[in-house]
């Protein structure tokens, strides 16, 4: 196998078959940014995603943190989806959020928070016992 054709099982497995196929077709284009899309798939995703030092829910939890602290909420949604499929659950996404607290500040929680809420929204997990979808904002 090499490293694109294990670069695109990854995101295939974390993020489905909609996502793998934006990533294939934009590092195939030949148009500006392409050579980003070909390094996430052939570098990132199977060389990174693939070492034997994590597994992929501790990588997803250490990227969902890095997304946190830069304050990317569009990264952080996408880390946050591809951590469900890869099997963290709500609360522990949710103390990945308590932790950074101290270090990163609520500003950059509450953009998280916003984020994950249209994340939990997209996916459907709301249910009776848990009060996830009614986050508007810490203030």
């Amino acid at each position: 196998m090499t490293n694109r054709e294990a670069g695109i099982n990854i995101v295939r497995e974390m993020m489905g078959d909609q996502a793998a196929a934006k990533l294939i077709a934009s590092a195939d284009s030949n148009t500006f940014g392409a050579p980003i899309a070909a390094y996430a798939l052939d570098q990132v995703f199977a060389d990174i995603w693939t070492r034997p030092g994590l597994d992929r829910r501790s990588r997803s939890l250490v990227s969902m943190s890095v997304m946190i602290g830069m304050r990317q909420p569009h990264e952080f949604a996408i880390h946050m989806a591809a951590g469900l499929n890869n099997g963290l659950t709500l609360k522990e996404i949710e103390e990945v959020l308590i932790q950074a607290l101290p270090y990163v500040g609520y500003p950059a929680i509450a953009t998280a928070l916003a984020a994950a809420a249209e994340v939990i929204k997209e996916h459907g997990l709301v249910d009776g016992n848990e009060n996830y979808a009614g986050h508007r904002g810490l203030l």
